[in-house]
């Protein structure tokens, strides 16, 4: 399974096409201030989206410019990592409060990440680029990457050795050897394909993309064949629990709802017209989408409705969203910005 709280998922059970991939330049660093959004009771205090420093520190910035941030990705309630613009990859180990700078090596639109525990990651991003770390990032060795692809866009890894990852040109790649090399399989579309989510047992997954595109394997990606999404929007990110129920995020508030593994697909009443970029769910009930004009979408009851929650800071786009239990997430997007759910932090 996507491996964004991988540890506490296995108890219980991504921008709109080019955007995803080429995120633009951000604006100069700025002052950082923490706002509050709609809340739900928290064991000490109303539980709200604080908004964190943004990203990187002020020491750490790259020519001056914050980073626009792709992905997120946890591993467990204090460690995490998230990938953006030039070649950015940020590190944290106190639940986000603050960040390290890794070294990459690379100034490409970094788009996609994920860990299979708190030492060993790999990263993908534009011009077929592939990345591995097995010390957490403090050193990140650059793969031979996929050729012929502007964008690798999305990527799960399953194990140490075993992942899968997409591009652009509608390609799928698995690699057996942690990343080492990567063969094509058959996705049978031609469509540029955003995001990938693979459960843990390494047969069941499914990859979204434009024009409505879903398509599914159960057998490793030996064999991939295309579900009916019923839309034609750009469908941004997926996930599943398990390997019946999951959801998907597109543009124009899409958010479809599945609860027999993409056989069929509903589309859920979203109460918002952004565009959605990266959705996530914590179980069943519990789920989050995100988006533009600073959108993140909460439901408590499986998608039969959803309502915004507030942030006030200004950002083009919230583009990913993670949770390790329902009091304690994180989220992030353009302009640097990181957001921490939970009680209010001190100022």
């Amino acid at each position: 399974m996507k491996n964004h709280t991988r540890l506490s998922l296995l108890i219980f059970f991504l921008v709109a096409g080019v955007l995803s991939a080429c995120s633009s330049a951000d604006p100069e660093v700025g002052s950082s201030s923490q706002t509050s959004a709609a809340s739900q009771p928290g064991a000490s205090g109303p539980l709200l989206w604080n908004i964190l420093p943004q990203f990187p520190p002020r020491d750490q910035v790259i020519s001056r410019r914050l980073l626009g941030l792709n992905d997120l990705t946890m591993v467990d309630a204090n460690t995490a990592w998230i990938v953006g613009t030039d070649g950015g990859i940020g590190y944290t180990t106190n639940a986000g409060l603050d960040w390290v700078l890794q070294n990459t090596g690379t100034a490409v639109n970094l788009t996609s990440v994920s860990f299979v525990d708190a030492t060993q990651g790999w990263v993908v991003g534009t011009a077929g680029t592939l990345l591995h770390t097995t010390d957490s990032g403090t050193t990140w060795n650059q793969l031979e990457g996929i050729k012929g692809v502007f964008s690798l866009d999305g990527i799960d890894f399953v194990s140490a050795t075993t992942g899968w990852t997409v591009s652009d040109t509608g390609g799928v790649y698995m690699s057996s050897d942690s990343g080492v090399s990567w063969t094509k399989q058959e996705s049978n579309t031609k469509q540029d394909l955003i995001d990938i989510v693979m459960l843990d047992d390494g047969q069941n997954g499914w990859a979204v993309g434009w024009s409505g595109t879903i398509i599914h394997t159960a057998d490793a990606g030996a064999t991939w064949t295309e579900q009916n999404s019923g839309v034609a929007e750009v469908l941004n990110g997926v996930w599943f629990i398990d390997a019946n129920i999951g959801a998907i995020a597109g543009s124009e508030g899409t958010i479809l709802h599945t609860a027999d593994g993409g056989v069929t697909w509903t589309q859920q009443t979203s109460n918002t017209t952004a565009d959605l970029i990266g959705i996530f769910f914590f179980d069943a009930q519990n789920g989050w989408a995100v988006g533009s004009k600073n959108t993140i979408m909460n439901t408590t009851d499986g998608g039969a409705t959803w309502a915004q929650q507030k942030t006030t800071t200004a950002s083009d786009a919230i583009r990913a969203v993670v949770f390790t239990s329902l009091d304690s997430g994180l989220s992030a997007g353009s302009g640097g910005h990181i957001w921490k759910w939970g009680t209010k932090l001190e100022e």
